[in-house]
């Protein structure tokens, strides 16, 4: 666990035991912190990869979201954007648990929360900026290219549920490697 300090995220350099730098740990504290971790931030974590995908697999049964799929349901652009802030949020809840876990505070935003999940090694900066493009969460840019430019739809589609789909891969990983103990 992190001491009383509200100096987060850490330094991502070494980790051990999946714990992040700075955080000095005994073989036998570290297994008592991942212990600590609690079963309930576990499940919760689960839970909500588990949500992650669900919504991963509808969004693919819908197809290529294209200008044809607009053209005939034109809704689906709009629930389609939904979906992708859902995702979004879905995310910002592991990396949280997983925070918190450590027992550092709750990251108050959506930068934070990211920053502190590359801390803790659960993803790393290239995920990072996939999921949060330069140019506005997925569901932001969706709603403008819908607007102005529904040719772009599917590309931003295939780009958002590519780093969704690798930020679940890599927090399945992550949490079998916290959890297996």
């Amino acid at each position: 666990m992190m001491t009383g300090t509200d100096d987060f995220p850490p330094t991502a350099e070494t980790r051990k035991g999946g714990f992040p730098a700075g955080i000095e740990l005994t073989e036998i504290a570290a297994r008592a912190s991942v212990s600590a971790f609690s079963r309930t931030d576990a499940e919760r974590i689960e839970h909500v990869l588990i949500s992650i995908r669900r919504t991963l697999r509808q969004l693919e049964k819908l197809g290529p979201v294209d200008v044809e799929l607009l053209e005939i349901n034109p809704t689906a652009g709009l629930v389609i954007e939904r979906i992708l802030a859902n995702l979004l949020d879905l995310v910002v809840d592991v990396n949280t648990a997983v925070v918190q876990g450590f027992g550092a505070r709750p990251p108050a935003t959506l930068a934070e929360s990211f920053e502190a999940a590359i801390a803790v090694g659960l993803i790393d900066h290239d995920l990072a900026e996939e999921l949060r493009p330069v140019d506005g969460p997925h569901h932001v840019v969706l709603q403008l290219c819908l607007d102005s430019d529904p040719a772009e739809v599917e590309a931003v589609v295939v780009r958002a549920v590519s780093a969704f789909q690798e930020f679940e891969r890599r927090a399945v990983e992550w949490h079998g490697r916290v959890y297996r103990d």
